[in-house]
């Protein structure tokens, strides 16, 4: 107790200045719950039941029972959602006198509670004082998770940018499908008309669900479900497939029933642009991160690799490509001269010129000059191939065919004489069974196009074109 020394300072007295009936109230207002036990053991010290010594209204609260109900009575007579742990740590506190803490569970309550287990007055007692550690678990849960999912993100980002494209993709939908538990995880590229241009599939080994295959995709119209089920919206989760059965029932019968229970939609966007769509089929719900918040953020990165994608992909054609009718330009043709030179096969050259090219966009304007160019560059496409077509001036275009017969080049010739208005292009081709020799090959089927070229001036006003 309080007491006052010659010095004037306060001190305290020994604890025996307390009763017992002190302790106990002081206990009794205790903020957690707290009990006192005397253990009863059986001839050969096992702990068999506890006997009730002393209980604070917090524990009655918790067990249900008020104090006095539970006071001189046993553990196992008057606690019905009992935790069978208490008996091996009430014999540790009590007769090892050993202290022990742990966290459990009450599915009743919803709750999680961490308790100490005490030895307190002699051997054969202890005391337990138990903690609502509900708000600390959850924080340490949502710590886990939002850690988890993080790792989850960056590995996934990593993943897609150390690779080329294709590789990236497979890496990135194997560590997702992995971590998120999904039966098959895949990826959905569309073209600008919103059908399935490529598809990208993780399939998990344990799991052979149905495969939707691009004919899948167009036989059910799926992009355009999913876009309904969308409207707009950044992501769409359908937890229970079996809803969808009223409204869309082949889709269902034919690939969803049985298979696939669930599943979580992402569409990749460039902007205000759809590029394809990240997809998840049964997903795990009970696992220690944030599926949502992981494929969102994939899915930004997994977005971004396909426009660069596209951008290098357009880029690249744009290098090898003629701006005005799609053709190859020079600088693809020289490159398809280089392999042709590297190799010997059968080869068909054919090199043309527009006449009276000059005359029209002086008489007409350009753009009439540049609609002709466009209608003889289609013509060329149609016939040859566009693949095998190149502009490679104003008004010049050279076709390289390789491995193709003398009669099936011939054939493609008198196609195309046949196409193009009378006078309208002048026309010199060869056809070789060596392509070593390609160089040569051009030369001798430009000169065979000015000589047509000259016929064509012999029987028209002299004008350059």
């Amino acid at each position: 107790m309080e007491k006052v020394s010659s010095d004037g300072k306060i001190g305290y007295g020994s604890l025996i200045d307390f009763a017992a009936g002190d302790i106990l109230y002081m206990l009794k207002d205790l903020p957690d719950a707290c009990c006192i036990f005397k253990v009863l053991t059986d001839p050969f010290g096992t702990v068999r039941d506890m006997l009730f010594l002393f209980a604070n209204d917090k524990y009655g609260q918790l067990v249900r029972k008020k104090p006095a109900e539970l006071i001189g009575c046993t553990y196992y007579k008057t606690v019905e959602n009992r935790d069978e742990d208490w008996i091996k740590f009430s014999y540790q506190a009590a007769i090892l006198r050993q202290s022990s803490i742990m966290r459990t569970y009450n599915s009743r309550d919803d709750k999680w509670y961490e308790f100490w287990a005490v030895p307190v007055y002699q051997k054969g007692f202890c005391a337990f004082i138990i903690h609502d550690v509900t708000a600390t678990k959850r924080h340490e849960e949502t710590n886990t998770l939002t850690t988890n999912t993080n790792r989850l993100i960056i590995e996934c980002a990593t993943a897609v940018s150390s690779a080329e494209y294709g590789k990236g993709i497979k890496k990135v939908l194997k560590i997702l499908g992995k971590a998120i538990a999904a039966d098959r995880v895949y990826i959905v590229e569309t073209n600008k008309d919103n059908r399935a241009n490529d598809v990208h599939i993780w399939l998990s080994d344990a799991r052979n669900s149905n495969l939707p295959t691009k004919k899948a995709f167009e036989k059910y119209d799926i992009i355009s479900i999913w876009r309904n089920q969308l409207e707009g919206r950044n992501l769409v989760v359908v937890n229970d497939t079996a809803t969808m059965a009223e409204q869309y029932p082949n889709l269902y019968n034919d690939l969803l029933a049985g298979s696939i229970a669930r599943y979580i939609i992402i569409p990749l966007r460039d902007k205000k642009d759809v590029l394809g769509y990240l997809v998840a089929d049964n997903y795990s719900n009970v696992i220690a991160l944030d599926v949502v918040e992981a494929m969102e953020s994939v899915a930004i990165f997994v977005a971004a690799e396909m426009r660069n994608r596209i951008l290098t992909k357009e880029m690249m054609y744009m290098g090898s490509h003629d701006s005005l009718t799609g053709l190859g330009n020079r600088y693809s043709l020289n490159q398809t001269l280089m392999l042709l030179a590297d190799v010997s096969m059968p080869v068909g050259v054919c090199y043309s010129d527009i006449n009276g090219l000059k005359v029209m966009n002086d008489d007409e304007g350009h753009e009439a000059g540049d609609e002709l160019i466009r209608d003889t560059a289609s013509i060329f496409a149609s016939v040859f191939n566009k693949k095998h077509c190149y502009r490679i001036g104003g008004d010049e275009f050279i076709v390289l065919i390789p491995e193709i017969t003398e009669d099936a080049f011939e054939a493609m010739i008198k196609k195309l004489k046949g196409k193009i208005k009378k006078d309208t292009v002048s026309i010199g081709y060869v056809w070789s069974e060596d392509s070593k020799n390609i160089k040569a090959l051009v030369r001798e089927a430009d000169e065979a196009m000015y000589e047509s070229k000259s016929d064509y001036y012999k029987n028209h006003e002299r004008r350059h074109g």
